[in-house]
């Protein structure tokens, strides 16, 4: 007999849970368990009324520890654990078991069987839960710095938002900060000028004493943890020193090949830079410099900032028009609407005048909308969201300037979602732009224009007309870096480029990461307004996570017992440097990650990881295995939001799947795998989603070995990595193992 008084609750979350999985059957199968103390029954255990009663059974004594059926723990286990520490018990004695995502979710035409896993997955919890230890959060103070990702709109309001309160440091790979945003002439829908509402901002990122910038800078390495972070940064020379040049012009004025430019008054650093493609080495400007703030013989620099926490703001890049061969994007009056705003910006060159490649102003102008965007064959599949909005506006200044010019916007469908924009798009139609419905099939240039195939979906029809101008409109993509910057950081990185949120609609600004934070166009297209939202919201959680000075970090680290050897096997295999010592193994707590490579490769078996050990993890899967048979899948933390995602997008798979969560594969070694074989897995999966390459470098070899360690079983045995975002691939990948097993 133990002390263990287990409270078992299951959630029929409104019909999501119990319209598939026969939770009454459930009860039954586990009510007779050993130490289940009691099995109740919710529609919500998420409301107050549902929390309530497992706190009051608690108080009262009833139950000790608790297994929940419910909904994915990455939605509401803090809230659940924090009920527990209220009401008298230790935390981590509280687990929730997905029975919605990855049950009734992913089964919805398999009711038998989707309770045959719920009653699996609740009994494997309850196994594993009777073994488990209390446990102590482990402290770790807080670095109070911020490296912000990006001197955009969006980076810029959250270093400003930060910077009162915290260190600030802004990191621009570009020369000068601003991002897309300084280089545009109006914005929509109030035609406010954009360099009036930008450069103030800037100039307060340039004085604030809390924000250090780096312009023309990447992050090259990110090492350290969450809360402590050790970032390398890439700092190309500008060949100008940003605190001693006046932006007297002097140089430029002097250099035959215009390779010194400041691009506009405004600009932010206010220091010149020189272009070395163009350089000659003819040194006039050093001469004609009267503060010697000129030095060409400057090399790309490395600086190392501690930070505790991360925000990126990286924005986007344009398509690449030239892709799309038929509209003859080399021909100079087919441009960008990014040409067409410089044209009009501070920064133009032809004196802030829409005009054509001959110096004319155009009297028609073509504006070709959704160009590589909404294409699920060739291109990109997403809406880029701004597109319509910035169209019409760029179609008013032609009417503006020349209330005789045509204007006509070809568009799929006009979205003017937000508030003022339906006004907006109103208005636009009363200046008279003309308004067509469909794609362009050509451009093709002929004397005195361009000749621009379409259809008009609306009647039907083929047409052609001739414009003087062009211009497309492309898709936003991320920004060139946001793979390797997200793999840096080990956040997960959209099917599309864009970083994923935490929860799309709850944690929008949040990483799987809990101290890296997004804002504006590094997590998908959008306008200015929810770009400054997503800085303001970006820097509010940064300033909560690092207000609270330190931060609790998981307890579940290795445990050495007796039977170590001092063999340093451990120490040698830890690819965070987290064991030293040439004795008895010292654990550096704050470094370890709890992968469990160290309880893996230990030949003496002297090493757990608390929450994991061999004997809990075999309990969970003897337990889940006496409800019936199945498919073992040990899945990391985020190959485990992939399956979470998966479920959301209701991506069926097979009912045999049992996913046993654990901090990362490598912690399996071939005596777990083997007893989950003989518990009477038809087979076994291994499925990593981590981006850390210190560990997928790894996991070919642990296959490998785990392969050959349980053939004697003669069932299927497959590795596959799944990254977070790549959950559309989960479905099938399962199916077809399932499918083997079956043989």
């Amino acid at each position: 007999m133990t002390d263990n008084k287990i409270g078992v609750y299951l959630c029929r979350c409104g019909g999501n849970i119990s319209d598939v999985v026969d939770v009454e059957a459930v009860v039954e199968a586990v009510k007779d368990m050993d130490d289940v103390e009691s099995v109740n029954l919710q529609d919500y255990l998420c409301s107050s009324a549902g929390q309530g009663s497992i706190e009051q059974d608690i108080k009262e004594g009833k139950v000790n520890r608790v297994v929940i059926g419910s909904c994915s723990p990455k939605l509401h286990l803090e809230t659940f654990r924090a009920m527990a520490q209220k009401a008298g018990i230790n935390p981590q004695m509280l687990e929730i078991t997905n029975l919605r995502e990855q049950d009734s979710w992913v089964h919805p035409d398999e009711p038998e069987e989707a309770t045959q896993k719920a009653a699996g997955l609740i009994k494997g919890a309850v196994s594993r839960m009777a073994a488990l230890e209390p446990m102590e959060p482990i402290e770790k103070k807080l670095v109070d710095r911020v490296v912000v990702v990006g001197g955009g709109i969006a980076g810029i309001t959250a270093a400003l938002e930060l910077a009162d309160d915290h260190e600030v440091v802004l990191v621009e790979k570009e020369p000068f900060i601003g991002g897309h945003m300084i280089g545009l002439s109006k914005t929509f829908p109030t035609y406010d000028c954009s360099q009036c509402t930008l450069t103030p901002k800037m100039v307060a990122i340039h004085n604030h004493p809390n924000i250090t910038m780096y312009t023309q800078t990447e992050v090259e390495n990110v090492e350290g943890s969450s809360g402590d972070y050790t970032i390398t940064l890439e700092r190309n020379p500008r060949y100008v020193d940003v605190e001693t040049c006046t932006s007297c012009g002097r140089c430029a004025a002097k250099c035959p090949e215009d390779a010194i430019s400041l691009p506009f008054a405004q600009a932010i650093p206010q220091a010149y830079i020189i272009d070395m493609e163009k350089c000659i080495q003819c040194k006039r400007c050093l001469k004609e410099c009267p503060l010697d703030a000129i030095d060409l013989e400057i090399e790309t620099e490395k600086v190392e900032v501690n930070a505790g926490s991360v925000v990126i703001a990286t924005g986007f890049k344009l398509f690449d028009i030239s892709r799309i061969e038929e509209y003859n994007t080399d021909h100079p009056d087919i441009i960008t609407a990014k040409e067409f705003e410089e044209m009009l910006s501070a920064r133009s060159n032809t004196g802030m005048r829409l005009q054509k490649s001959d110096g004319t102003m155009p009297d028609k102008v073509a504006f070709v909308l959704c160009v590589g965007s909404r294409d699920f064959e060739k291109y990109n599949k997403h809406c880029s969201r701004v597109c319509c909005l910035y169209s019409m506006k760029q179609a008013h200044l032609v009417k503006k300037m020349n209330k005789d010019a045509e204007a006509t916007i070809f568009y799929i469908d006009m979205r003017a979602a937000g508030r003022r924009f339906e006004e907006f798009y109103y208005s636009t139609q009363q200046d008279g732009v003309e308004f067509i419905r469909g794609r362009i099939a050509q451009i093709t240039p002929v004397d005195g224009g361009l000749r621009v195939r379409y259809e008009d979906t609306l009647l039907n029809t083929k047409e052609e007309d001739e414009f003087d101008m062009v211009v497309l409109c492309p898709s936003l993509e991320a920004a060139e870096g946001s793979r390797e910057l997200a793999r840096k950081l080990n956040i997960a990185i959209g099917d599309d480029g864009f970083i994923e949120e935490k929860h799309v609609k709850i944690d929008p600004v949040s990483s799987l990461n809990q101290a890296v934070y997004m804002a504006g166009c590094s997590i998908g297209p959008k306008d200015i307004h929810d770009s400054v939202t997503d800085g303001i919201s970006a820097a509010h959680k940064t300033h909560q996570f690092l207000g609270k000075g330190k931060i609790s970090i998981s307890p579940e680290k290795p445990v050495i017992n007796d039977m170590c050897n001092e063999c340093g096997i451990c120490v040698e295999e830890c690819p965070y440097d987290a064991l030293y010592g040439t004795d008895r193994p010292i654990l550096e707590a704050l470094a370890c990650t709890g992968c469990g490579i160290c309880a893996a490769m230990c030949p003496e078996k002297a090493i757990d990881i608390q929450n994991y050990t061999r004997d809990q993890l075999k309990s969970q899967i003897k337990g889940m295995l006496e409800a019936g048979p199945g498919i073992v899948v040990f899945i990391d933390l985020a190959a485990y939001a992939a399956a979470d995602l998966a479920g959301v997008n209701r991506n069926k798979y097979s009912s045999k799947i049992r996913f046993v969560q654990v901090p990362s594969i490598h912690i399996l070694d071939e005596d777990i795998v083997n007893f989950a074989f003989k518990e009477g897995a038809g087979g076994v999966m291994l499925v990593e989603g981590t981006t850390d390459e210190r560990l997928v470098e790894r996991s070919k070899a642990l296959y490998g070995m785990l392969k050959k360690e349980t053939r004697v079983h003669k069932k299927p045995i497959r590795y596959s990595h799944v990254e977070t975002a790549q959950y559309e691939k989960m479905g099938n990948l399962f199916n077809v193992f399932a499918e083997q097993v079956k043989e």
